[in-house]
């Protein structure tokens, strides 16, 4: 992508909703936001956001899953589809994003940037999506996240057969249904953990886990820390 496509990308995402978009240089610093990507950084507008890093903008944990994946995309070339994951929301709540990532190259095809694109599921963007079914299992996936829940009920609701909500949730959002489901448990925990004193082994019941060591595990490899290790530096941060 050369500077004018570039910039046509940028003008056409300026002000979209629900949808996050930036422009990243070879060293983490941004070069170009939309509104929304402001917004959900906790800024008024998108020039706030140009010469800062992921770490000046977001929570550690969070930025640096985002340097992860971009020094990932960055190094092989392989761009990052559908990826679901955490980012904040404009009161600084976490929500549910999926997100894209590609190389941005100069015309003799090196590297010299990224561009990324983040959809919020909560938005009509995600109903317009090609499998709109699948929006539908995520919601009753969310909202039941506490309870046991069958992949062959979020199909049904889906009005999908298993096979088919499998398919679509790989495809679109990179993931399996189990693994949505997992999502969702960890991001009510994160809401328990950041608000309360509650002991992590309720948490974890409250969150539908019965057993403590498989939710700090789930914890741990979506989050990137173990549940103390979030819940203190969450209190340091206020």
């Amino acid at each position: 992508m050369n500077e004018r496509a570039l910039s046509a990308v940028v003008d056409v995402l300026a002000t979209t909703p629900g949808v996050m978009f930036c422009v990243k240089g070879l060293d983490g610093t941004y070069l170009h936001a939309n509104q929304a990507f402001a917004e959900r950084a906790g800024l008024s507008g998108p020039g706030e956001v140009v010469g800062c890093t992921a770490r000046d903008l977001f929570p550690a944990d969070l930025a640096q899953q985002y340097e992860a994946q971009d020094d990932a995309v960055l190094a092989t070339g392989r761009p990052l589809t559908n990826e679901l994951e955490l980012i904040t929301r404009p009161d600084r709540s976490y929500g549910w994003f999926v997100t894209s990532k590609s190389r941005w190259t100069d015309d003799d095809g090196a590297p010299v940037g990224m561009v990324s694109v983040s959809v919020d599921l909560r938005t009509p963007a995600d109903a317009a999506a090609r499998h709109e079914q699948l929006a539908l299992a995520v919601e009753y996936a969310r909202a039941n996240h506490s309870s046991p829940i069958a992949v062959a009920t979020l199909a049904e609701v889906a009005d999908m057969s298993v096979s088919q909500l499998e398919r679509a949730a790989r495809r679109i959002l990179g993931l399996t249904p189990k693994q949505l489901i997992i999502r969702f448990r960890i991001e009510a925990a994160l809401s328990l953990l950041e608000t309360g004193a509650m002991p992590i082994a309720e948490v974890a019941t409250q969150c539908g886990y019965y057993d403590q060591s498989a939710f700090s595990r789930h914890f741990r490899r979506t989050v990137g820390t173990s549940p103390a290790e979030h819940r203190s530096r969450f209190t340091t941060r206020r």
